[in-house]
């Protein structure tokens, strides 16, 4: 499927090219200066960073919210291929298979919009060409009508296969929640399945990408029992893959009497020292948005350490991947709190820095 498969990567040449792409990304005081700033403002100091042939190919037809959220789309598109096309042999392998959680990424956020009745040009304004559908794709999937019709396409466009109780999940239970959890479930077991853990490269990139799933299993737990779902239908949406929170533990996890015991639980993780104080704020709000923030923080302090420690592998790539994503939904979350007149205390609040 992925080009390169007998071939050994070119680690020596990429990493030293993402390092440089690395000192382009914004600094963590460009954020707070954001917030003095209104949107045009933004949006020309964008068009003086690495943002500058997106800004500047799209301030003819878009302004405001819209040119900053278009802009840093289609730049993180650009960014990931320019990747893809420096990386060769096994690394570009694992960087595909990696970046083919956008493909996830975009149909959920195509039926997100199809769902709530938005317009395609706010949809194409959210997606990332980056995975393996092609922007021409996605502009298919965008033109459907409806739900039902993103997701019987899927079967020709992406070959991801939905069942027919998993389409009608949609009518029954009001909610994407089923379809999103497959399409997660499916792009990680589609890419534990393609690490070859025999080589060094493999089980190094395997040690990050195990990381990810348990804080994915972790997530799911606390929604699920925050709904009060049954221990074995909570089950059916564990992710396998994970290192700490594999299916056995999963299952006991699951089987918790209460969110209390639960939550004691997840204190003998190793995760816990970096989303503690998180989980704390859950407890008082029931608001799970602090942890999801958490938990990235997480992964991606996993990714910056496995990058030191291994400086020529896929980390340092993986880490650079997750950072610049990271800097965009920053730069999006403030643009969007503009836009709405949130209060600027709380947009801070809602960046990962």
């Amino acid at each position: 499927m992925w080009p390169g498969r007998d071939r050994k990567g070119n680690y020596a040449y990429a990493c030293a090219r993402v390092k440089a792409k690395k000192s382009l990304l914004l600094t963590k005081d460009n954020y707070p200066k954001f917030l003095l700033m209104d949107l045009n403002e933004i949006g020309r100091f964008l068009g003086e960073t690495q943002y500058q042939v997106e800004m500047s190919s799209l301030a003819s037809r878009w302004e405001g919210v819209n040119l900053i959220e278009l802009g840093t789309s289609r730049n993180l598109a650009r960014v990931y291929s320019e990747i893809l096309g420096f990386t060769k042999g096994d690394l570009c392998e694992m960087v595909s298979g990696y970046l083919a959680r956008w493909d996830a990424w975009n149909i959920k956020t195509i039926l997100r919009g199809k769902y709530y009745g938005a317009s395609i040009d706010d949809i194409k304004e959210d997606l990332v060409a980056a995975g393996e559908l092609s922007e021409d794709d996605l502009n298919k999937l965008v033109s459907l009508g409806s739900v039902k019709e993103v997701l019987e396409a899927m079967k020709k466009v992406g070959g991801t296969q939905f069942s027919e109780e998993m389409i009608g999940s949609v009518e029954r239970s009001g909610t994407l929640a089923q379809i999103e959890d497959h399409l997660d479930r499916a792009y990680y077991e589609k890419l534990v399945s393609t690490i070859n853990r025999k080589t060094k490269a493999g089980q190094v990139f395997y040690s990050y990408v195990a990381r990810e799933i348990d804080a994915v299993n972790v997530m799911t737990l606390l929604k699920c029992k925050r709904e009060s779902l049954a221990a074995d239908r909570i089950a059916g949406f564990f992710v396998p893959g994970g290192n700490e929170v594999n299916q056995k533990e999963f299952v006991r996890l699951a089987a918790m009497e209460g969110m209390e015991q639960l939550l004691s639980e997840l204190a003998k993780l190793r995760m816990y020292e970096d989303i503690k104080d998180s989980l704390e704020t859950f407890k008082r709000t029931g608001s799970l948005s602090d942890v999801s923030s958490a938990l990235l923080r997480y992964t991606l302090k996993s990714a910056g350490k496995f990058s030191h420690v291994y400086p020529l592998s896929v980390l340092p790539i993986l880490d650079y991947i997750i950072r610049k994503k990271v800097e965009v939904d920053n730069i999006r979350i403030i643009a969007r709190g503009k836009e709405s007149g949130m209060d600027p205390e709380l947009i801070k609040k809602l960046l990962v820095i």
